[in-house]
């Protein structure tokens, strides 16, 4: 399906499931959409299940808009917990997008059905909002799948959406046919030596010192970042990570939740990545920047390519049962970024990036590093495992099947 089909279906108000490979355009037709539902003086919420891919579309993460927390289920007290002015906003609500559906469960679908009925008092899938959910299943799955939860297709308010599904099947990021042939091999299963040499011709060659660096595994990023931290002369600037709350359990999910590192180590010259957006709106969760200094008071100055180097303070992150403070942590919020996850790049697109793929353990890591890129040319490869280069069984199925649905609405 073309982007302008696309659209047509999505202004006539049904709800939506906008798929397509990485860099099929997903994000500019959400965007064109936003506009355009804009000027029907719709009310349009923009959401996404991660802070990172929420900033790519200038949007909330689904779980703060929302307000169902980062639990597993509806608290029987969700409703009372609210306060008038989001239960206002929710009710005002006509299109409610949540970007980067691959990466979140069923049951998170189904609480956010659950939480818009009640408030809105309407029976109808999400209190009769329109659904509009946007996202590749073969990006990364939900990170507990294979435990409690799984894919959306599988909530329990799917079929009672009668969701269209408008699959996008041109590519508008590789500039290079190669990697677009291997990508689409990945989809399809249909790898050949050709694509593996293909692959392999890219390692060996060595990356620039300020190229963004992919890893599958945490301690690899970390000891990459503490390393490259230790090679830079001057002091060491340290901050330690504090928190607070009455919700002993509250707080430790939100401690998973946070990326600032309990103890945050820094220096003049640094690489870093922002991991919260800034209120004032100077950085996004995902900006990379350079530390080029330390305020009077200590704080760093960080260069995230603007016209001014920003100081930056410490923010608090929260624990919310409806809007009801539960637990909260406080830190700096940046962290080292010569190196990062496959995870956390996603919804990123680089100019070059050095990807190893060498301990990938999930399917679909390999895909989401690999299409980080526009070209070939500018991946510079350590390694990969066989496993880098399967996608899931099951998102494969389900691709099959939404491409299949999609055809019905050309």
């Amino acid at each position: 399906m073309i982007q302008a089909r696309a659209l047509e279906i999505m202004l006539e108000g049904h709800n939506i499931l906008l798929t397509g490979q990485a860099g099929s355009g997903k994000s500019w037709t959400i965007n064109e959409f936003v506009k355009k539902a804009k000027r029907q003086h719709k009310k349009v919420v923009v959401t996404a299940t991660t802070g990172l891919a929420s900033s790519h579309i200038g949007g909330q993460t689904i779980h703060s808009w929302s307000g169902i927390g980062l639990d597993d289920h509806l608290h029987d007290d969700y409703i009372y917990t609210m306060s008038e002015t989001r239960k206002k906003d929710i009710r005002k609500t006509d299109v409610l997008i949540i970007d980067e559906i691959s990466m979140m469960h069923d049951y998170n679908l189904d609480m956010v059905d659950e939480a818009m009925r009640l408030i809105r008092e309407n029976d109808e899938p999400f209190g009769g909002i329109q659904v509009i959910l946007v996202g590749d299943f073969f990006q990364l799955p939900p990170v507990k799948q294979g435990g409690s939860g799984n894919f959306v297709v599988f909530s329990k308010v799917w079929k009672r959406m009668n969701v269209k599904v408008c699959y996008l099947e041109e590519q508008f990021r590789q500039d290079d046919a190669d990697l677009q042939d291997i990508l689409n091999a990945m989809r399809d299963g249909t790898l050949n030596q050709r694509h593996l040499l293909l692959l392999k011709s890219r390692i060996g060659h060595k990356a620039s010192d300020n190229v963004t660096r992919l890893y599958t595994l945490n301690i690899d990023v970390e000891n990459i970042n503490n390393k490259k931290l230790d090679e830079l002369p001057g002091d060491t600037h340290y901050y330690l990570r504090t928190s607070r709350g009455r919700s002993w359990n509250d707080l430790q999910i939100l401690q998973k939740n946070v990326l600032a590192p309990e103890i945050l180590r820094l220096k003049e010259g640094a690489t870093i990545m922002a991991v919260k957006n800034d209120p004032e709106g100077r950085f996004f969760n995902g900006s990379i920047g350079v530390i080029t200094g330390f305020s009077h008071d200590g704080f760093p100055v960080v260069d995230f390519g603007g016209r001014y180097a920003e100081t930056v303070h410490p923010q608090e992150w929260e624990y919310k049962r409806g809007d009801n403070v539960t637990a909260a942590i406080t830190q700096i919020p940046i962290r080292l970024a010569y190196a990062i996850t496959v995870h956390k790049s996603q919804g990123m697109t680089l100019d070059t990036a050095e990807v190893d793929l060498t301990n990938a353990f999930v399917e679909g890591m390999g895909y989401v590093g690999l299409s980080r890129v526009r070209s070939l040319r500018t991946l510079h490869l350590k390694g990969f495992n066989q496993r880098s280069l399967m996608v899931s069984p099951v998102a494969r199925a389900i691709d099959n099947k939404l491409k299949e649905k999609s055809k019905e609405n050309e």
